[in-house]
């Protein structure tokens, strides 16, 4: 289904409450590599596999060095916020009740000034690190800055000052459920789908349980579905606004609040 963006800013602009689902494709337009598609995707050189609890487990030193730092080591660089991440900062404005729930581990809502009370990172921060210890340690609650990476080459890993067990980064791995850590808000952001009366699905493929989840949660409530993306969306109810979040993103929004 298609529809004109105007019709769309008023129909948004109207809601009692909107969450915004944001994936990868929110941050290409920034430099970062896209996990699924296009050129030099994340995954198209790194099998799912190595990205679990498991594989880190049975070899820490060669997880962080072979996958992760390989796989994501480009976070750690000075990306920037593109113009729809700062238009989604600006359009929690319109009402304390909106709420951003990103896939993205990679901070960009955060740089761009998004409130931290309208933001949920589901998946999860690339610069956050906790004890990979199932037992009762302080360490995995309680997620600090920084590790140490320099020596992993000659196998030293990073290891919790509580425990000494290995450190992880605090991202949801593929074995893991949403409910994992406290600190990806799984049932906040799953309360907010429930009770939103408009979705908006932002540069996101839907393959991954949480935008699942919020399409049945539309189809139950009847929720307004958008989805703004390259490629449309294969549900027969949703709106597509084809074409980039970041010029998508701030037409529609800066309609919405009236910019």
């Amino acid at each position: 289904m298609d529809s004109n963006i105007g019709e769309l800013a008023q129909r948004v602009a109207d809601a009692r409450r909107v969450v915004f689902l944001c994936g990868a494709g929110l941050s290409v337009p920034s430099g970062i590599r896209a996990y699924r598609a296009g050129p030099n995707a994340i995954w198209a050189d790194h099998v799912m596999e190595w990205g679990t609890f498991a594989k880190f487990i049975a070899d820490p030193a060669a997880w962080w060095s072979s996958f992760w730092l390989d796989a994501h080591g480009d976070l750690f660089k000075s990306f920037q916020p593109n113009a729809g991440h700062v238009a989604l900062a600006n359009a929690m404005r319109r009402s304390q009740d909106d709420l951003v729930i990103t896939q993205n581990i990679d901070g960009l809502h955060r740089l761009a000034g998004h409130p931290e009370a309208q933001l949920i990172e589901i998946h999860g921060r690339h610069d956050r690190f906790i004890c990979a210890s199932r037992a009762d340690c302080p360490g995995v609650e309680s997620p600090v800055e920084r590790v140490d990476l320099s020596r992993l080459s000659a196998g030293v890993i990073p290891r919790c000052p509580h425990c000494e067990a290995p450190m992880r980064p605090l991202v949801l791995l593929f074995d893991e459920h949403y409910e994992s850590h406290d600190a990806f808000q799984s049932w906040r952001g799953k309360k907010a789908l429930n009770d939103a009366d408009v979705l908006i699905f932002v540069g996101t493929s839907f393959s991954v349980g949480i935008t699942s989840y919020a399409v049945r949660c539309a189809e139950v409530s009847g929720a307004l579905t958008i989805n703004v993306n390259p490629e449309p969306a294969r549900f027969p109810s949703m709106v597509n606004l084809q074409g980039g979040a970041e010029a998508l993103l701030p037409t529609l929004l800066a309609r919405v609040t009236g910019e």
